[in-house]
C-alpha cells in the first residue's frame, strides 16, 4: 500500500505544480489581454485648438470662463503632449496658467495678442514651428491642434498629395446632384496613402438670386459626401464679408483615420476670424465630428 501511495503523491504534486503554472500563465494572458483591450478602448483627451505665438514656440489653451482667482491646473492639462500643425506632431509640455492682461487685451485670438490672453500655456520641448522666418510679417497666423499621445496612437494622420483637379465624372455627378452647372472649381486637395481621397470646393452658377457653394469629398473618382453652402446673392458679400461673390469653402487642415472612421479637420476663414470644425462622413454628408471652435482675428 505504501508503495502505491508514493507515486500517487508524486503525481498529485506534479499535477498541482502544472496547475499552478497554468494558472500563472492564464493570469498573465488575462493581464496582457486586459492591457490590450484597455489600450484599444481607452478614449484620448478631446483635441482642442490653441493659439500660437508669433513663431510657434508657445501655445495657449484659452480660458473660456471668467474667474476672479487664477484657477489651478487640472491634472488633465498635463496629458496633452503634442500640437499638430500642418499634419506634423510636435512634442510640447504644460508650463503654467497665464492670467489676462486686461489693459492690453484686444480680444483677438492671434499671435499679436498672445501675451494678453488668459489661458493655459504650453511650450515646445525643442525648436519652434517656424524655424526660419523671412521677415517681420512671416508669422504663425492659424491655430494648432493640441492632442495627447493616445490620440496619435489611435489615429493615422493621412498624408496630403500634390493638388489634383476633380475628374469630369465628379463634375458631372455634382452637376447632376444639384441641377446646375459648375461655375468654378475653387480648390482641391488630394490626400490618403495613395491619394485616393479628394477634398474639393466648387461654386455653381446662380439660380436667380440663389447662390450655391459646395464642399465635396470624393474617393477613387466617386462622389462620397457633400456639404452645402447656399446663400443669397449680392455683389459685395455672399458667403463672407467683402467676398465679392467668390466662394472659398472649407480648407482641409488635417485628415485622420481611426478604426475605419475618417475624420476631417477644417478651417473656414472669414473677414474677422476663422471657424474650425471636424467632420465625419455619414450617409453622404459631412456630420459633426465633435470639435468646433472660433478664433476672432479681426484686423486691429
Amino acid at each position: 500500500m505504501k508503495k502505491l501511495l508514493v507515486p500517487f503523491f508524486a503525481l498529485f504534486l506534479f499535477s498541482c505544480g502544472n496547475m499552478s503554472k497554468q494558472n500563472a500563465t492564464d493570469s498573465q494572458n488575462d493581464s496582457l489581454w486586459a492591457e490590450k483591450t484597455t489600450a484599444e478602448t481607452a478614449k484620448p483627451m478631446p483635441p482642442v485648438y490653441v493659439v500660437c505665438d508669433v513663431y510657434g514656440e508657445k501655445f495657449l489653451l484659452r480660458q473660456r470662463f471668467d474667474e476672479d482667482e487664477k484657477p489651478s491646473a487640472p491634472d488633465s492639462l498635463n496629458k496633452y503632449k503634442f500640437v499638430i500643425y500642418k499634419r506634423k506632431p510636435h512634442a510640447v509640455s504644460f508650463l503654467r496658467f497665464q492670467p489676462e492682461n486686461a489693459e492690453m487685451n484686444t480680444g483677438r485670438d492671434s499671435y499679436r495678442n498672445f501675451d494678453n490672453l488668459s489661458g493655459w500655456l504650453y511650450t515646445m520641448d525643442s525648436g519652434k514651428l517656424l524655424e526660419n522666418p523671412k521677415d517681420e510679417w512671416d508669422a504663425i497666423w492659424d491655430a494648432a491642434l493640441l492632442v495627447d499621445d493616445l490620440f496619435l496612437k489611435q489615429n493615422d494622420i493621412l498624408p496630403f498629395k500634390d493638388e489634383s483637379a476633380p475628374t469630369a465624372d465628379i463634375k458631372v455627378a455634382l452637376e447632376k446632384k444639384y441641377g446646375r452647372k459648375i461655375k468654378s472649381v475653387v480648390s482641391s486637395q488630394a490626400f490618403g496613402e495613395k491619394g485616393e481621397y479628394l477634398f474639393v470646393n466648387v461654386q455653381f452658377f446662380n439660380k436667380g438670386a440663389e447662390a450655391l457653394g459646395v464642399t465635396a469629398l470624393c474617393k477613387n473618382g466617386s462622389l462620397l459626401a457633400t456639404k452645402d453652402f447656399p446663400a443669397a446673392w449680392n455683389d459685395e458679400s455672399v458667403w463672407r464679408v467683402d467676398d465679392e461673390g467668390e466662394f472659398h469653402g472649407l480648407q482641409l487642415d488635417l485628415a485622420t483615420l481611426c478604426n475605419g472612421v475618417l475624420t476631417l479637420y477644417t478651417a473656414n476663414f472669414g473677414a474677422e476670424g476663422t471657424n474650425y470644425a471636424s467632420y465625419v462622413i455619414k450617409d453622404g454628408s459631412f456630420a459633426d465630428g465633435g470639435l468646433s471652435d472660433t478664433f476672432y482675428q479681426s484686423p486691429e
